[in-house]
């Protein structure tokens, strides 16, 4: 008895990329490819027009960011494609693929590697185990997220958004300092600065980025300079380029 003919989306920037996936596809004689996209924005038309089966996402494009985009279309529509992702790097997105149950494919990837995935996709497909991993994704990945996953010794653990207190940059690392512990992570501090909400978090000096909601107290320490002390205790020193920011957060 044959299966049911699965309809690909496949997503992603490179051509090159692009070419072979459609050909590993080309082999599976139950997919059909039913679109391409080149950008985050082709994505965000696409999903609801074509509505596939499956989705073979790259994970960084020009654009509309990809997590956006499957966030707004899982807001809109009761019916999401089994999503497969893909990336070049990023070790970090690849763990949080793992720890939420998300299919994703490590480029450059074979067409044995091509085929698994999509066994994977077509068995979660519908489920709601896999609705959920993919809702997880788009919160820890996405430019907004309410969590991080950060290393702790050999595992990777989440700490809440709400629980950073301030972050400081160690060279090309960042150090999160939470009310428990801190993480020492392999991301700059303006990645990071990048990724966090700027209506929570100020950066008070190249160094430093603290959230708002942390700050006790601010101190006059002569002329445009100030000094912060957070919640932990930690003092700040707050140089005289980043006062401005400070002052937005000022009664």
């Amino acid at each position: 008895m044959s299966r049911e003919v699965l309809r690909l989306l496949i997503a992603d920037d490179e051509p090159l990329a692009r070419d072979l996936a459609r050909r590993y596809a080309a082999a599976q004689p139950d997919l059909e490819v039913v679109s391409e996209c080149a950008s985050g924005d082709e994505l965000a038309r696409a999903l609801p027009e074509i509505r596939p089966d499956v989705a073979l996402l790259d994970i960084r494009m020009p654009g509309a960011d990809v997590f956006t985009v499957l966030e707004r279309e899982a807001a809109r529509s009761d019916r999401l494609p089994a999503v497969i992702f893909a990336t070049a790097y990023d070790s970090y997105a690849v763990r949080a693929f793992d720890l939420n149950a998300v299919d994703y494919l490590v480029k450059p990837y074979t067409a044995d590697r091509f085929a698994e995935g999509l066994r994977r996709a077509r068995s979660r497909q519908g489920s709601e185990r896999a609705a959920d991993g993919l809702a997880r994704v788009i919160r820890d990945l996405g430019p907004r997220p309410d969590r991080l996953l950060v290393p702790d010794g050999r595992k990777m653990v989440a700490i809440a958004i709400d629980d950073i207190i301030w972050i400081k940059a160690e060279d090309d690392y960042a150090r999160i300092h939470t009310s428990a512990r801190s993480y020492l992570i392999s991301r700059t501090l303006k990645d990071l600065e990048g990724r966090l909400d700027p209506d929570r978090f100020v950066r008070l000096h190249r160094s430093a980025l603290v959230q708002a909601s942390h700050i006790r107290e601010v101190a006059a320490e002569g002329g445009s300079r100030y000094r912060v002390r957070l919640s932990d205790g930690t003092n700040v020193l707050v140089s005289r380029t980043r006062a401005p920011e400070l002052k937005r957060w000022m009664i």
